[in-house]
């Protein structure tokens, strides 16, 4: 097996416990619901977040701290071990930005090691998936750049596909214009949101109510899996354990041989699509192509 440490921020998702058993170390992100620096003052539970949400207490989020990713780093050079760093999209955050440059001041101090930042243009589920995929490599005798380069490659077969209760959530987090969340939530628009070829959130799909939104999760997810690639299917949710549920039972109808997983929306992407979000993540075709077309009646 080659000898480098594989690593991730809190904006990848897998079921709990799997980072931790694979000794993939997470860097944290900062975050505060509320007056709540959760960064500082230590995390709530998954439930006691949403809830507090749902109570109308604002939630924010920052980019991966470049200090904290430099301690993770650091403990892996110093042990002789080279880093592979799988990083939240920079469609959506500027981390991989700032943590690119730190790895290059790292090699200039730890001359003969490596440290490669990915940008997974992947969130949740999907960032999660190519950590596993990564691991998977490394026990395979594939080398850091024989895996970066591997993972890069195949970066948009890591399909997202999600709904979110509150349009206004991503209007607050910069996503939607006050336009397209108040007429979206005027006409009962949930739309079906995907991550593009930038690792952008883009809406996909309108349709109307969350029942006709939920069967087009599972459509999408039936439409682009793939089961020579990757049978497993990871079903996300913002609290909302019955929502998801349902998800998966339409998924497990229009798929029989999918291997579902279900765990919570991280902290940093839930302070952002809120309370009751549903979403998959998997690895199959090419992500769909498709222009950002404004909210109204006429794409309902």
């Amino acid at each position: 097996m080659q000898n480098y440490a594989i690593t991730t921020d809190m904006a990848a998702d897998m079921p709990e416990g799997f980072f931790e058993s694979r000794g993939v170390d997470v860097v944290p992100m900062p975050f505060s619901i509320g007056s709540t620096d959760c960064y500082t003052e230590g995390i709530p539970g998954y439930k006691e977040f949403y809830e507090r949400m749902r109570d109308g207490e604002t939630a924010t989020t920052s980019q991966v701290s470049s200090y904290d990713a430099i301690k993770v780093f650091e403990s892996h050079l110093e042990k002789g071990e080279d880093v592979l760093h799988i990083s939240f999209s920079s469609g959506m955050s500027g981390g991989h930005s700032a943590l690119t440059s730190s790895a290059c001041e790292l090699e200039r101090r730890f001359p003969g090691r490596r440290v490669r930042v990915l940008d997974s243009l992947s969130g949740c589920g999907g960032q999660g998936l190519m950590v596993r995929d990564a691991l998977a490599m490394r026990d395979k005798g594939m080398s850091l750049d024989e895996t970066a380069d591997a993972l890069a490659a195949s970066a948009m077969c890591y399909n997202h596909f999600f709904i979110v209760e509150d349009l206004g959530t991503l209007y607050r987090g910069g996503r939607l214009s006050r336009l397209e969340a108040t007429v979206g939530t005027l006409l009962g628009i949930k739309p079906l949101l995907e991550l593009n070829h930038s690792g952008k959130i883009m809406p996909l799909l309108k349709v109307m109510g969350k029942k006709k939104a939920i069967a087009a999760l599972a459509e999408y997810a039936a439409k682009y899996y793939r089961p020579a690639v990757d049978k497993l299917i990871l079903v996300e949710h913002g609290d909302d354990e019955a929502g998801a549920a349902t998800l998966a039972d339409k998924i497990r109808a229009l798929i029989p041989d999918a291997q579902i997983e279900t765990c919570y929306v991280n902290y940093l992407v839930g302070a952002h699509a809120g309370p009751g979000a549903l979403a998959v993540f998997f690895k199959g075709a090419e992500r769909p192509r498709f222009i950002n077309l404004p909210f109204g009646k006429e794409n309902a």
